[in-house]
């Protein structure tokens, strides 16, 4: 789980349905984020998590809903923001395409700070979900550009315009597509990833 910069990923918040509703927070299993200009770098270890003002930055976050046994009837996505900005910033939250490929990404060993290191065979880049010659997929499991292809997103669970980014805050946005993370959690890979 990164540490500084922009924010830290807290977690998945997940009601599953048993004899009474109870709240699971999972924490990340894997994240990393990827540059358009820095293609082949992994930064899967890095401390920070980049958020950007533009779409030269993409971070992933993936989480493991194998520990999840019961039904899931309602989840939040919740990030606590690491440090000031003096502008507001937008952002939008949307699942990653659900193929038994992209949910195998690695998160990586690189941990030179925002712009990575070159990434190992194997690791997830802007480019690559498996360096170096494995690309990113869309639903259907066709190859995609790489990490800004709107292919490989689903529909946006949020598009948060003008967030004041304060130090300590807390943002959670609902995720109301509770069907997708069932479908998820009962999958041979179980493992959901936003972006």
């Amino acid at each position: 789980m990164k540490h500084a910069l922009t924010l830290i990923l807290t977690g998945l918040s997940i009601s599953a349905l048993a004899a009474e509703t109870a709240t699971i927070e999972l924490n990340a299993a894997k994240d990393t984020f990827g540059r358009s200009n820095n293609r082949n770098r992994n930064s899967g270890a890095s401390v920070d998590l980049l958020l950007a003002r533009d779409a030269s930055v993409t971070s992933v976050v993936g989480f493991d809903l194998s520990v999840i046994t019961n039904e899931i009837v309602g989840a939040a996505f919740s990030i606590r923001i690491q440090n000031t900005l003096p502008d507001p910033l937008n952002l939008t939250i949307a699942p990653m395409a659900q193929t038994p490929g992209n949910a195998r990404w690695r998160e990586g060993s690189g941990a030179l700070g925002v712009k990575g290191r070159n990434a190992l065979l194997g690791e997830a880049t802007f480019q690559w979900r498996a360096f170096r010659d494995t690309p990113w997929e869309d639903a259907a499991g066709n190859p995609v550009v790489n990490m800004m292809d709107p292919k490989l997103w689903g529909s946006p669970v949020a598009n948060l315009s003008r967030v004041k980014w304060s130090e300590g805050a807390w943002i959670s946005v609902p995720i109301t597509n509770v069907g997708m993370l069932e479908d998820i959690r009962n999958a041979d890979d179980p493992i959901v990833t936003y972006g």
